[in-house]
């Protein structure tokens, strides 16, 4: 039983770890993709955020365009 266990604890610990650099490489592919340095990912503001602020613009201009229709 503590074989099983144990074998089954190291494929997990095997699994995480390939999850966790495959998820690495990833990052790197994309900061490439953008041509962004890690500073630079690090500045940009928080996706929620960002939502907030187009959900803003959005009411915004909706409205104005409101306007000139009538």
């Amino acid at each position: 039983e503590r074989s099983r266990n144990a074998k089954a604890q190291a494929r997990h610990r095997a699994k995480r770890k390939a999850y966790i650099e495959q998820l690495e490489q990833t990052v790197t592919k994309l900061q490439t993709a953008l041509a962004l340095s890690p500073e630079q990912v690090a500045a940009l503001p928080p996706p929620s955020a960002r939502i907030r602020q187009l959900e803003h613009e959005n009411a915004t201009l909706r409205a104005e365009n409101d306007d000139l229709r009538r």
